[in-house]
């Protein structure tokens, strides 16, 4: 058998989807399964198998891939964009991309109630996993002042509200914020520069390599995910499985991964709310050890090998 992963950006960025495509080839191989990222500007070839990462950016892969393999089946993993953006806004690209898929994933339970009635029944939940690299699992040291905020910047991730809430608080407080991101949104790098300019607290980092924003997060007390919208941010489960507690918005991608009665979230709307976590996580001992209880049992969720099981089963039923 052989199994297509599409991502559409380029089979190097740290995007979220390629990371999530390269994650799946990976598992589908040790599975002993032929597989391969297909990623922009790429061609379909024949195989039996195409799982199309971003319902309405990789539509061009799903109608390439049915015109060249007329027996292949298409399993569509549908993004928070997918979720949370093109579907609820009536795409009709996505429509069309899901009324062809022989089946749908979601990366957890929560994000089932995005999808509409008409396609539940071939909506399946693959729990991503989270595999470390053996460079961050040494132990370091924590920064008990240094919170980080990790993803590309564009708006729907609010990637300035976490400098914009530390203007809320008392300029005494030495604590430091990094954000780790490229640029999307155009002009959005000058913002950052002038925040720098503004708030030596604050440090923009830009694109980072992948293994040295882990050790960025395992240095920080917390990160801080500021998003409008997420399917289940990667910076997430990566900063659960590390044991970093997360300063969360109150959406449904993170409440998925973090649990209902994680006490770390804040209303996306609310600078006051994420200022007040941020001091709260620096003077008190005991919150910020409740928030390392919960982000290490929620670790568990985040096993390879229920990733692995997962995937086998939805091949094999579509098969």
């Amino acid at each position: 058998m052989k199994v297509l992963v599409t991502t559409p950006y380029e089979k190097n960025s740290l995007q979220g989807n390629t990371v999530t495509a390269k994650r799946v080839v990976s598992i589908l191989l040790e599975s002993g399964i032929d597989a391969a990222v297909l990623s922009k500007d790429e061609r379909v070839v024949c195989a039996d198998v195409l799982i199309a990462l971003h319902a309405r950016k990789s539509a061009h892969f799903i109608d390439d891939f049915l015109a060249m393999n007329l027996t292949g089946k298409v399993i569509v993993y549908l993004t928070g964009t997918d979720l949370y953006s093109d579907i609820p806004n009536g795409c009709e690209i996505c429509e069309k991309s899901m009324e062809l898929a022989d089946a749908l994933v979601v990366s957890q339970n929560s994000s089932l109630a995005s999808v509409s009635e008409k396609y539940r029944s071939k909506t399946v939940v693959v729990h991503k996993s989270i595999d470390l690299p053996d460079a961050v699992r040494d132990d370091v040291g924590t920064e008990s002042k240094l919170f980080t905020v990790i993803g590309h910047i564009r708006a729907v991730k609010q990637p300035f509200m976490a400098v914009e809430s530390l203007q809320l608080l008392d300029r005494s407080i030495s604590l430091r914020l990094a954000l780790l991101g490229k640029e999307v949104d155009t002009g959005s790098g000058e913002i950052c520069m002038k925040w720098q300019e503004r708030d030596p607290r604050f440090q923009w980092l830009g694109g980072v390599e992948y293994v040295e924003t882990l050790q960025w997060m395992q240095r920080s007390v917390a990160t801080i995910n500021t998003s409008l919208a997420e399917g289940g941010a990667n910076s997430v489960g990566e900063s659960i499985v590390l044991g970093v507690p997360v300063i969360a918005s109150r959406i449904e991608g993170n409440i998925g991964m973090l649990g209902d009665d994680y006490a770390g979230y804040f209303s996306a709307e609310s600078n006051q709310e994420l200022a007040d976590l941020m001091q709260r996580v620096i003077h008190d001992a005991n919150f910020l050890k409740k928030l390392r209880g919960q982000v290490k049992l929620r670790g568990k969720s985040f096993l390879r090998e229920n990733e692995n099981q997962d995937w086998m089963n939805i091949i094999q039923k579509i098969s």
